[in-house]
């Protein structure tokens, strides 16, 4: 049972990795004077991730 849920939060965690770096870069990014997304954009992203892998979890959870 915990390789299940060790596999389902490796699924689900790796949004979290893809947000961090979409973060890092636009810090990089704006280090050398180039704004390429706005914070605007970036919480829009990362708002709509969460929705995302949050429908997922719980429609993996039920599918049991």
């Amino acid at each position: 049972m915990d390789e299940k849920q060790d596999k389902i939060f490796s699924r689900l965690s790796k949004p979290a990795f893809y947000i961090a770096l979409l973060g890092a870069g636009k810090l990089v990014a704006e280090a050398f004077g180039c704004p390429i997304i706005t914070d605007d954009q970036v919480n829009a992203i990362a708002n709509g991730l969460a929705c995302l892998v949050t429908v997922i979890g719980v429609a993996m959870g039920y599918e049991e």
